[in-house]
């Protein structure tokens, strides 16, 4: 079971906030065309990274959220 996380880092905030669960898919690949439909919304980016494979970002005024999928839940 894969999951898509959502991810919102604050400019300016002391501390980071807890990553959100979105979503569960059964695979890796479904997780990952969902990543790529959200990319076609706007001021969402697809992003490819060693660290986090797949993932959409969107920066709004200094603050950034990412979505990305994850496998473990306990290990984010």
């Amino acid at each position: 079971m894969y999951a898509v996380v959502i991810a919102i880092m604050l400019a300016g905030a002391s501390e980071p906030k807890l990553p959100v669960l979105v979503a569960s898919y059964a695979t890796l690949n479904d997780c990952r065309m969902e990543l790529v439909e959200v990319s076609k919304l706007p001021n969402y980016k697809l992003v490819v990274s060693p660290l986090l494979s797949y993932s959409v970002s969107r920066e709004v005024g200094g603050d950034i959220t990412i979505a990305f999928c994850v496998k473990n839940l306990v290990s984010i």
